[in-house]
């Protein structure tokens, strides 16, 4: 979150949202925060640029078809997009290639999230394996005291 925040700073955004939120978290108050003041921006002065900048794409949304209903509702807005890192970085361009390139970024981004879940989730629910000596024979972490003698 600090390099994020950083590069967000030196980007001169005039305001910083930040949120730490599992993925499986629908609803993103900072998030709805952050795009309200944006349009605010845009009906206050229909005139000016108003840009909505972020760190990497995939901070923006939990999935592809979410990122694409968000960057179409920016576009709507007349909002642009600014991406500071990642093989868009810089002003999004909704035209041309830079549609296509960008629907196939929130698809790979999306296909890299269900693998992380899925591998977090396996790790969860195997068993942990039992820690072994060099010879090859179980060993404990648990001590128990010696039974008294009858």
């Amino acid at each position: 979150m600090a390099s994020q925040l950083e590069a967000l700073h030196r980007a001169q955004c005039h305001k910083v949202f930040k949120e730490q939120i599992s993925t499986r978290v629908k609803v993103r108050p900072e998030l709805e925060k952050a795009l309200a003041l944006a349009h605010q921006f845009k009906e206050a002065a229909p005139e000016t640029p108003v840009i909505f900048t972020v760190h990497e794409l995939k901070r923006l949304a939990r999935n592809a078809a979410e990122l694409m209903t968000l960057s179409a509702e920016l576009q709507a807005g007349g909002i642009q997009l600014e991406l500071l890192t990642g093989p868009l970085t810089g002003i999004y361009d909704p035209n041309g290639m830079g549609a296509m390139f960008f629907a196939v970024l929130a698809v790979t981004g999306q296909i890299e999230r269900n693998y992380i879940r899925e591998k977090i989730s396996k790790a969860r629910s195997s068993p942990r394996p039992r820690a072994t000596t060099a010879d090859g024979r179980r060993s404990s972490t648990t001590t128990c005291s010696p039974s008294p003698s009858r």
